[in-house]
């Protein structure tokens, strides 16, 4: 029975089986290892950025590396940057950053209804900074290229017509925005910001 057994162990298949399995392990080890590795090298970059945004000097986009193989970073780096520079009033810069973020998110394979939370908020952003830089094309291009369908993208699109002093859009938005269910207290403060005709 041992002589049987000894026989089996020392069987071609068997030593290549578990040579195998060995090396599998081993495969699979360095694997997660290294992503680690890389997950800790992109979270310090983050960080990196971060105290550098978080600072109190002026800081320029083109100044950072902003490219991470995590979208996540760089969606979340770019969008600190842009807050940033709407706080100096820096609204062309936040623009560009805004406008590639909301890229990367809509041709991401970000859960559905997170995409459409993040697309609206980017969206907002890009059409309040058309109004500040006066750039009627933009604004308009943006809301008619991305028909996001709720109250707050007809809101905001009232709100950009209005500026621009196109009273039939404004008010057909604002009228839209009005028809989905919201209470009556945010239909009325609407229905306040809708131009004479």
């Amino acid at each position: 029975m041992a002589d049987r057994i000894l026989e089996f162990l020392k069987n071609k298949y068997f030593i290549g089986a578990v040579v195998a399995v060995f090396l599998g392990f081993l495969i699979n080890s360095i694997t997660s290892y290294t992503k680690e590795k890389a997950n800790e090298e992109e979270f310090k970059r983050f960080q990196e950025i971060n105290n550098s945004l978080s600072s109190e000097s002026t800081v320029n986009a083109e100044e950072l590396n902003f490219e991470f193989d995590s979208y996540g970073f760089e969606i979340i780096a770019k969008s600190v940057m842009a807050k940033k520079a709407l706080d100096e009033q820096n609204f062309s810069e936040a623009s560009e950053l805004f406008e590639d973020v909301f890229i990367k998110v809509k041709n991401s394979s970000i859960a559905t209804d997170t995409k459409e939370i993040l697309l609206e908020q980017y969206y907002e952003n890009l059409v309040r900074l058309s109004m500040e830089l006066e750039d009627f094309e933009k604004g308009d291009g943006l809301i008619k290229e991305n028909q996001l369908g709720s109250a707050r993208y007809h809101d905001v699109a009232g709100d950009f017509y209005k500026h621009f002093q196109d009273n039939e859009m404004a008010n057909y938005h604002y009228d839209l925005a009005i028809s989905f269910d919201m209470d009556e207290s945010q239909k009325n403060l609407i229905k306040l910001k809708k131009p004479l005709k």
